[in-house]
């Protein structure tokens, strides 16, 4: 059962990133995090909200994860308080975002060899 519950007004409106930066292989235990940008007035705490904790994983990046089961939720960068970043596992309907463009970013990690196939 999750603690948290959240939902978005708006289809996600950017791109759908996956991240392989070393910070996000640990904290998603994979080789990459599958994030998505959403406008931050779109989404709203359904339930759960008092189990979110923060903290800053570098300067002007604050996370937001679940106390009980330290998941991931979302993250939003001081230079774009008016979007969040969603980690894309938690979304119980991912339809909407195939028609948006994908972006690998930080491929040049310690796991360079991981790459999309052509």
């Amino acid at each position: 059962m999750w603690t948290s519950r959240l939902s978005s007004r708006e289809s996600v409106r950017s791109v759908v990133v996956y991240c392989h930066c070393s910070f996000c292989r640990k904290a998603t235990s994979s080789a990459f995090s599958i994030n998505a940008m959403v406008d931050r007035k779109a989404v709203t705490i359904l339930e759960g909200s008092d189990q979110l904790r923060t903290y800053q994983s570098s300067p002007g990046k604050t996370r937001y994860y679940c106390q009980n089961c330290y998941s991931q939720i979302y993250h939003v960068k001081d230079e774009q308080l008016e979007m969040v970043t969603l980690k894309v596992g938690l979304l119980d309907n991912s339809d909407s975002l195939a028609q948006l463009p994908h972006k690998h970013i930080h491929q040049d990690s310690d796991w360079a060899w991981l790459r999309e196939e052509e």
